[in-house]
């Protein structure tokens, strides 16, 4: 007679047997080795960087061996500054854990930078000496901004009880520290001043919060909450607002003198003198030095090169400090088993995230290729696409490619009227989308839920040939199959 326990051991055996069959059947591949000399490609930079590890993985089914550099424990996310900064989004919306747009597969050097790039030899030196190898390498580390590079800058910025602040957060802020609603919406005297610094920057367009800044100031003029002794200057470093696109860049202006903003050009801060609330300006043309008084002052901080880019001869004075790439393929103009993607190219379009996010298909799709000894079909036309805040609560686009061509919707409803609400009630309300990006839950613009396709070239020979007449502006993306969601519906 069998007890009711044996039949339970036998029945758990049974179901043991069965989960592993199947367990086999469906097993995943294994997480890709941290300690490898060698790797298939080793992306440098983990904002799309670490986006691109998850969109190469899934594409290629985990068929590569994949290490992703980075030096940051936290990225934030400047296209929702704007309302951020307006309290409309919280900190953990703005400011996400890097490590979470790496791909699982994928293996990561825990928080360790690169310290050199050896393309010679296919390889880089980490911070901490090790060697590594790679088939391939993309660049993807962003800007470099230089803190340092206004004196007396940092200081100013990091204390929560003074009124120099930026479009980032400091590093030695708690979680919940802020300080541009403080200063913003407590502004009640003085002289205001918003502070570009010379192309290349992050933030170009995205971060220009001087147009919300003078209507909540006006609407405090207008009930005697702000004293008629006050003043609203943007000093900027150069001579345009948008360095590849002049439809943008006049609107700017018109838009500025016609909210009475004063606009002071080719005019760059070097020093802050935190002491006696005073900056110091420098003429870029005449080299001239001028002093002026802040009460209020928004600063974003100038960039300079990737010294290991520099080094490498990777980036070079005639690339402008960013790296030399192909325009099209986006592939190093003299090591062809390197890519660049997001703001470090040396590209003639307008930086910011969505402009990164058009080149990570194009980047994806040539490494590929590459990778298979195949010719690159991807081309990048130059589009991009960064948000414009007119007000407290309107929103466009500037949205352009290579050469100055505007897109269909480029400065849609630039009055501010119910297209232009609508369009900031909807990038407001959709801001979570980011984290979609970054968990690899869809694409990304511009078709989200379908990965763009490119057509065949037939032969390296052909390629090059396109690649060299390919018209300026000319849409590349191919929808694979039809009904595509449209990028205008989303933020």
């Amino acid at each position: 007679m069998i007890h009711s326990k044996q039949v339970l051991q036998r029945s758990t055996s049974l179901v043991t047997q069965a989960t592993r069959g199947f367990a086999g059947l469906f097993k995943k591949s294994k997480p890709t080795p941290k300690d490898l000399e060698k790797y298939d490609v080793v992306i440098l930079g983990c904002n799309l960087g670490g986006i691109l590890s998850r969109q190469f993985e899934k594409v290629t089914k985990n068929h590569f061996k994949i290490m992703v550099v980075f030096d940051r424990n936290t990225n934030e996310q400047l296209p929702i500054r704007g309302i951020y900064e307006q309290g409309k989004a919280a900190k953990t919306e703005y400011v996400l854990n890097a490590k979470l747009s790496i791909d699982a597969h994928t293996a990561h050097s825990d928080g360790i930078g690169a310290d050199k790039v050896l393309p010679e030899e296919n390889a880089i030196i980490l911070r901490n000496g090790r060697r590594i190898e790679y088939d391939h390498l993309v660049v993807a580390t962003g800007l470099n901004e230089d803190i340092q590079g206004i004196k007396g800058f940092e200081e100013a910025w990091a204390d929560l009880n003074h009124p120099v602040f930026s479009h980032r957060e400091h590093p030695s802020w708690r979680a919940n520290d802020s300080k541009h609603q403080r200063w913003i919406y407590n502004f009640t005297n003085g002289n205001a001043i918003y502070s570009i610094p010379p192309f290349p920057y992050k933030g170009e367009v995205t971060s220009f919060n001087f147009f919300p800044a003078a209507q909540v100031w006006k609407w405090y003029a207008s009930s005697g909450k702000l004293s008629p002794i006050h003043n609203f200057t943007v000093a900027n470093a150069n001579n345009t607002f948008c360095q590849y696109f002049d439809e943008a860049d006049q609107f700017i202006k018109e838009n500025l003198k016609k909210n009475g903003v004063d606009i002071k050009l080719n005019t760059k801060l070097v020093e802050i003198d935190k002491k006696n609330y005073k900056a110091t300006f420098e003429n870029t043309q005449t080299g001239e030095k001028t002093e002026q008084e802040y009460h209020n002052m928004y600063v974003i901080p100038p960039t300079k090169p990737h010294q290991m880019l520099v080094d490498s001869g990777l980036a070079s004075k005639e690339s402008g400090g960013l790296l030399d790439v192909d325009r099209a393929t986006l592939r190093h103009r003299k090591y062809k088993n390197i890519f660049g993607l997001g703001e470090v190219n040396n590209i003639p379009t307008t930086k910011g995230f969505w402009n990164g996010f058009y080149q990570l298909h194009v980047v994806r799709h040539n490494l590929q290729r590459s990778l298979n000894g195949q010719s690159l079909s991807a081309r990048f036309d130059g589009r991009t696409k960064v948000p414009l805040q007119l007000g407290q609560n309107t929103l466009t686009f500037v949205e352009h490619y290579y050469d100055q061509k505007p897109s269909s919707t480029n400065l849609l409803d630039k009055n501010g009227g119910i297209i232009a609400k609508l369009r900031y009630s909807n990038w407001a309300r959709n801001k979570k989308s980011f984290m979609d990006y970054y968990l690899g839950k869809n694409y990304g613009p511009p078709f989200y839920r379908m990965k763009p396709s490119f057509k065949e070239v037939p032969t390296p020979n052909v390629m090059e040939a396109l690649v060299t007449e390919i018209p300026a502006g000319a849409a590349q993306y191919t929808p694979v199959t039809k009904g595509s969601k449209s990028e205008n519906a989303h933020p």
